[in-house]
């Protein structure tokens, strides 16, 4: 008579309920335990369904997307859904499924280490919005496969890929200053923003070496938001000189800053030039249309996909490395110097 989870658990010293919550990750079990369940399953020769068949060989074939996604996601970072979608894409190409999960950055360590010991997932794409360090000496510790989605802002052993801001940022700057800008203004995000001091980087960088600087006290920080944008609109209108182009770390503060300006009459780009970064859908439809500075966000995606299912079979390898190149998309919001009507 084959044997039973019944089987199981006695040789085990547990109950039946806990040799389920094991095969099937649905409650905490600790390692021991764990341990204890596979060594008796093991020695019954007992035959699991696929689930727990899983459980035994750690193959659960499914993987878990983790990132911190604000209330209003789909208007603020709509370049998360492309992330998720290009990974999804490879996942469902080799077998596996994608759960996605939405955590703070304190929730997403204690979930980590639960689906992992529970082998609830093969592997985990983070997106860096919910790395810590406790996160980060979890995966180190356990050999967790795994991806992280942006540069973590720490010295760490994980792996990561992520787009050049800094280059990003050298493209914008070079954009204007080689259309004749000569006075800029960055507008950015909060000072623990490191996408946007990354791009703020990259703009100082090509400046000097035009010849060009940006000022301390042309640089803003910002909650990222539509608001946002507009205050810095009253900000820059008190500036002397006034700036003749403004970088925007996003697209949110651009579309609030740009909407504020015309209001008080300000042309754009006749009077005052703007770039933003990241293609955002609506960057095609003000008016004019915003120049930007465009990166690849599905391909990224697909990226990621590939990467963490690298790590399933080459745990020890380790992945550290800028893989999408910006492009400068040039519309309506940035114009030759020359032109303008000053």
């Amino acid at each position: 008579m084959p044997s039973t989870i019944r089987d199981v658990a006695l040789k085990a010293g547990v109950s039946p309920s806990t040799v389920s919550k094991a095969m099937n990750g649905s409650g905490a079990v600790s390692e021991e335990t764990l341990r204890r369940i596979r060594q008796a399953a093991h020695a019954l020769g007992y035959e699991p369904n696929a689930r727990a068949r899983n459980f035994a060989t750690r193959a659960n074939y499914q993987m878990a997307f983790l990132a911190d996604f604000p209330f209003d996601a789909a208007f603020v970072n709509p370049h998360l859904f492309e992330i998720m979608r290009g990974v999804q894409h490879t996942l469902d190409k080799r077998g596996y499924a994608m759960v996605m999960k939405h955590l703070s950055a304190r929730e997403a360590a204690a979930y980590v280490e639960q689906a992992w010991r529970q082998r609830v997932a093969d592997g985990f794409v983070l997106h860096m919005s919910v790395v810590t360090k406790k996160l980060a000496a979890f995966i180190s510790r356990e050999s967790v496969p795994h991806i992280v989605i942006g540069k973590p802002n720490f010295d760490n052993r994980l792996c990561w890929i992520d787009t050049d801001n800094r280059l990003s940022g050298e493209l914008a700057a070079r954009h204007l200053a080689e259309s004749g800008y000569t006075e800029f203004c960055y507008v950015g995000g909060r000072a623990d923003d490191m996408i946007s001091w990354r791009r703020l980087q990259g703009v100082r960088q090509a400046l000097q070496e035009m010849g060009l600087e940006l000022a301390h006290e042309r640089v803003l920080q910002s909650q990222s938001t539509l608001a946002d944008g507009v205050r810095a609109m009253k900000k820059l209108l008190r500036m002397k000189p006034r700036p003749q182009a403004i970088i925007c770390a996003n697209n949110p503060i651009a579309f609030g800053l740009m909407q504020a300006l015309q209001a008080k009459g300000v042309r754009i780009p006749e009077d005052m030039a703007l770039i933003a970064f990241d293609s955002h859908p609506f960057s095609m439809l003000t008016e004019p249309p915003m120049t930007v500075v465009d990166i690849n966000m599905y391909e990224m995606g697909q990226e990621a996909g590939r990467l963490v299912l690298q790590k399933l079979k080459h745990s020890t390898t380790q992945i550290q490395t800028y893989i999408t190149t910006p492009t400068l998309v040039c519309r309506g919001t940035t114009a030759a110097a020359s032109v303008q009507g000053k």
